[in-house]
């Protein structure tokens, strides 16, 4: 295992303070950002450093989100109505986060907020068929 950085220790110190492997902890993305910054290293590399410590990183928004890798992720319940169309073919959403993280990670807060905004501003419909798009290009129908 590596030593820890400066950064990961500070997170580390900060989870457990708020409770962390017992419960998921979040903390603010901008502040995490700012701290990897002035420390010249990149978000990716610390969350995917974390990983070693059985430690989870996953950015939502405004927060990242750290959790113990052997507790499971607790799967967000879809209402059943944006599953009207039995023909969208639903991407494996754990390779879809993977590569949505590895996106946001290279983006700066002011981008994240941008595309927090466009997203939250389209209607349902118009965010089934991106994600359908998107299911259909990268994940292709295996039946």
């Amino acid at each position: 295992m590596h030593k820890m950085t400066a950064v990961e220790e500070n997170i580390k110190y900060c989870i457990e303070k708020n409770g962390f492997p017992r419960k998921s902890v979040r903390l603010p993305f901008k502040a995490i950002y700012e701290n990897c910054k002035n420390h010249d290293i990149a978000l990716k590399e610390v969350l995917a450093n974390l990983v070693q410590y059985k430690i989870i990183g996953t950015i939502l928004g405004d927060f990242i989100e750290f959790r113990a890798s052997d507790k499971p992720k607790q799967q967000a319940k879809v209402p059943s109505k944006e599953n009207k169309e039995p023909h969208i073919n639903m991407p494996n959403m754990e390779n879809l986060k993977e590569v949505a993280q590895s996106y946001m990670s290279k983006m700066s807060p002011e981008q994240i907020k941008e595309l927090g905004k466009t997203v939250s501003n389209m209607g349902e419909e118009e965010r089934n068929n991106i994600l359908k798009n998107f299911s259909q290009q990268f994940f292709k129908d295996k039946t």
